[in-house]
């Protein structure tokens, strides 16, 4: 084997052309497999560090408040790891400030050090001391006179209506008191970034917990993380289970998971598989296998040329004795030299291929609000795992052509007779192109295998860049589409439970740039129907029976679906327009006593046999109908209220975007009957039923400035709290934004394929010529001009071009039909949109790109001496 090692080695040495062509191979291909380790593993740590940052480091939580004996066997549970504890809701009495209570509650040190409230501080530090505490920014914001370093002593107590107590953390309730209980003293020592809607009556403020304090009877909040994640499924119960925690109607004890957290170590519940997480690993597991079989074709090509131009060598040294395994060998430890001269190359540009990604991305998209850049991030495990798969891939494709070599005899080698021209009878090429096209398709066809990975690796980059044009066209014709029925473009929310200010609402419909407003409440109610209720056109698309009850929000109980009924109540001019515009009265909606809605029958459905997604009627409901609502929408609410509606109008005309569901229906009444029907609703769903929205036609170009105005007028009589505004402009931005990104991505990947493909064509088409120099000055020794020999080998580039597009184009197509399959975009439609002039640019690169190989390949042939070429080595 020595004698083998060397032969190698010094066959490197010598052979520079085809050394270079495989260390550039290996080289692009190292780098990309260890850029999509480093890709796959940063963009799960982002994801990680991002849950961790949202919502802290936890894996198990007991929703249910515990005593302090029970926290103390908590901590000695030798299956927890770390608990994080947060202290029961205390109300504090302020005064001369705009809202009368700080709601407060203390924290533990792990739970300051792991959660994620410590993000929020803005000013000062954290507390650390039972008597310190960090209050909400809007506390300073209405109360300028207070600052970080105040003493405070303020009265301890509860919440009191009449004889019943309030929760401290319950909306505000008309009529409350305050009921002192104690006094003590605080210090602010910081500020955070949180706040509270205004439908709650004090100012969020945390304090320190001091674990060595805790009481008996004292309750308490548990986050925990365990020595054992993966078995929190069977440990979390059994510590609600001693800590006395109440179950639920399936025998489950209260606790919560971290289930986000949790899926990205790939810890699920036996009982209930996480597909999601299978489908990624999946995915992953696919795409490398993907990435590296196209590797493994593209660095074979550049192996078998190598191991092809050194046959006579070879055969030689197996004349001597070599066998066919120490030939087999002497290629994979060429490879095995090659990939350990490059390996510190590929990692480093896998590294800086990755980090200009990211930067370019996080550039892109660094304008968004709130947008978390993604970090390299690098380990251990990723750069032992990119070394694996770089090494697997380059032994694999170093094996096939050395497995062939080592088959070939020692005759047949020396004599460099294993591969010839074979003249195909191509009468078509003969017919059209005379002798110069049948030679070409023959020597085209001589030479396919050693083409193969070059044609492969054109055509892989052809379909990432033709395909990914067709897929962004097609998905930004069918956003266009659903813009069309866009009714409004920016919407108000205001999250209060208050009336909101009649000039503040003037002051924006009034606005100069607003062509149509709809303003409106609105709150989720339910509805029992039956099969016979169903429209016919709903019934024959399948009806309540072919719904996914898993997908959507349809409940099946006995007998019956239980639908969502979103009551609407629109102002008096919103309404009495909606009325103008369906074409009915809308006096009878006024009378008094009247219990009168319209009812908007109308729900999205994809019909069978076509790609658009229509509005089509759910129930044959009829004008004069009555309608049985339940408060009731979701199996935990303890609600039996429930009220009549009568149907005055059907319509499956929309008064703005109400954001329903799939499945559910709309009933439209005046807001002032509105008001009257949720105020028999539970107190807990106050904040839902009266939020309210305000929808605006400005259209595009005045958008930003209507967004700026808006904010304006609600910061004038809200807080920030109380108010989002919502742009489908800035939606369409952050779309574009998001393909941007992507585009970066897809070009840069395509970008190193095509560099593996044209410097391969060139290797390639260099290579074969030279190795059939002989054969070409045959050819001109028996009358083939140079302008033939040019029109010969210019068919043959043609051949060569036309094949990636031969493979591309059904591949781009089957991509575009599935894409059609899935969105409401038909082909008529598409073919307006095609993006012909930007693949076409791109096919002439492909095609200049091998025509230019060709050419310059070529010229030693043209130049060289015939009698020199026909001798039986090849120089």
């Amino acid at each position: 084997m020595k004698i083998m090692n060397e032969y190698t080695y010094n066959q490197i040495k010598k052979n520079k052309r085809h050394t270079s062509s495989i260390l550039l191979a290996i080289t692009i291909a190292s780098a990309l497999l260890c850029s999509l380790c480093i890709f796959i593993y940063s963009m799960w740590g982002a994801k990680v560090t991002s849950i961790i940052k949202s919502g802290g480091y936890w894996q198990g939580e007991l929703r249910e408040d515990i005593s302090g004996d029970k926290l103390k066997e908590i901590e000695k549970d030798p299956a927890v790891k770390t608990t994080m504890v947060k202290g029961t809701w205390v109300t504090a009495k302020l005064s001369d400030t705009k809202l009368p209570y700080l709601l407060m509650r203390g924290a533990d040190k792990n739970f300051w050090k792991d959660m994620n409230l410590k993000n929020e501080l803005i000013h000062g530090r954290l507390p650390k001391k039972t008597n310190e505490i960090v209050v909400s920014k809007l506390f300073f914001i209405d109360n300028p006179t207070y600052k970080i370093g105040d003493k405070l002593s303020i009265p301890i107590g509860t919440r009191m209506l009449k004889d019943k107590l309030i929760d401290t953390q319950s909306y505000k309730q008309q009529g409350e008191k305050f009921k002192v209980k104690d006094s003590k003293n605080y210090t602010i020592v910081g500020e955070l970034d949180i706040s509270a809607s205004s439908a709650y009556p004090g100012y969020i403020a945390m304090g320190y917990l001091n674990i060595s304090d805790i009481k008996h009877e004292d309750k308490f909040t548990v986050y925990m993380r365990f020595n054992n994640p993966y078995k929190i499924y069977n440990t979390l119960p059994q510590i609600g289970k001693y800590c006395g925690l109440s179950k639920d109607k399936n025998g489950k004890y209260n606790v919560m998971y971290n289930t986000q957290l949790l899926n990205l170590y790939g810890i699920n519940d036996k009982n209930s598989s996480n597909i999601q997480f299978i489908m990624i690993i999946a995915i992953v597991i696919i795409l490398f296998i993907l990435v590296m079989g196209a590797f493994v074709l593209i660095i074979y090509n550049a192996f078998s040329l190598s191991a092809n131009s050194r046959i006579k060598e070879l055969s030689v040294l197996k004349s001597l004795g070599a066998t066919p395994r120490q030939i087999k060998y002497s290629v994979l430890y060429e490879g095995f030299l090659l990939w350990l001269i490059q390996l510190p190359i590929g990692l480093i540009v896998g590294y800086i291929f990755s980090y200009a990604i990211f930067f370019k991305v996080n550039g892109i998209l660094s304008i968004e609000k709130d947008y978390n850049s993604i970090h390299v991030s690098l380990s251990l495990i990723v750069i032992a795992f990119s070394v694996l798969v770089s090494l697997i891939t380059v032994l694999v494709s170093a094996y096939i052509p050395a497995r062939k070599v080592a088959k070939v005899s020692a005759i047949s080698g020396i004599r460099q007779n294993f591969q010839t021209i074979k003249i195909k009878n191509t009468s078509i090429f003969k017919k059209i192109f005379g002798i110069e096209g049948e030679l070409a398709s023959s020597q085209f066809s001589a030479n396919k295998k050693s083409l193969r990975t070059a044609v492969l690796a054109i055509s892989i980059c052809f379909i990432l860049i033709a395909g990914y044009f067709n897929i962004i066209s097609i998905y930004n014709l069918a956003m266009s589409k659903n813009d069309k029925t866009a009714t409004h473009d920016i919407t108000a929310n205001l999250n209060i439970i208050d009336e909101p200010n009649e000039e503040m609402i003037n002051k924006i419909i009034s606005l100069p740039e607003v062509k149509d407003s709809v303003v409106r409440r609105q709150v989720r109610t339910s509805a029992f129907v039956t099969s016979s209720q169903e429209s016919k056109t709903f019934s024959r698309a399948g009806g309540f029976a072919g719904i996914d009850y898993k997908k959507y929000d349809v409940l099946k109980e006995n007998g019956k679906y239980r639908i969502i009924v979103n009551l609407v109540g629109l102002s008096d001019e919103s309404f009495k327009n909606y009325c103008r515009k369906i074409g009915t009265n809308a006096d009878k909606y006024y009378k008094k006593g009247a219990d009168e809605g319209i009812l908007l029958n109308s729900t999205h459905y994809k019909m069978a046999n076509s790609n658009d997604v229509k509005l089509l009627p759910l129930l044959n409901t009829r004008k004069g109908d009555k309608m049985l609502l339940h408060e009731k929408v979701e199996d935990n609410m303890n609600t039996n209220n429930e009220f009549n509606l009568q149907i005055g109008d059907v319509t499956e005309s929309w008064p703005s975007e109400l954001g329903t569901s799939k499945y559910s229906l709309a009933l439209i009444i005046p807001m002032e009957n509105y008001k009257k029907i949720v105020s028999k609703f539970s107190s807990n769903r106050e904040l839902e039923a009266n939020m309210m929205s305000i929808d605006l036609l400005v259209g595009d170009k005045a958008s930003p400035k209507v967004k700026k105005k808006l904010t304006k007028i609600c910061n004038s009589y809200l807080g920030s709290q109380d108010f989002t505004i919502w742009s489908l402009l800035e939606e369409k931005q952050h779309n574009e934004l998001v393909q941007k990104a992507i585009s970066i991505s897809v070009f840069a990947v395509a970008l190193m394929i095509a560099i593996i493909g044209i410097f391969n064509t060139f290797s390639t088409v260099s290579n074969n010529i030279r190795l059939h120099k002989k054969e070409f000055s045959m050819l001109r020794s028996i009358g083939v001009t140079p302008k033939g020999l040019n029109k010969m080998l210019g068919l043959e580039g043609l051949l060569f071009a036309l094949k990636p597009l031969i493979i591309g184009i059904p591949v781009v197509f089957i991509i575009c039909f599935y894409m059609l399959k899935v969105s409401s975009v038909g082909w008529n439609e598409f073919i307006a949109v095609f993006p012909g002039a930007l693949i076409l640019i791109y096919i002439i690169i492909i095609f200049m790109a091998i025509f230019f190989s060709y050419w310059v390949s070529s010229k030693a042939i043209k130049q060289g001496n015939i009698i020199e070429a026909m001798k039986d080595e090849i120089v």
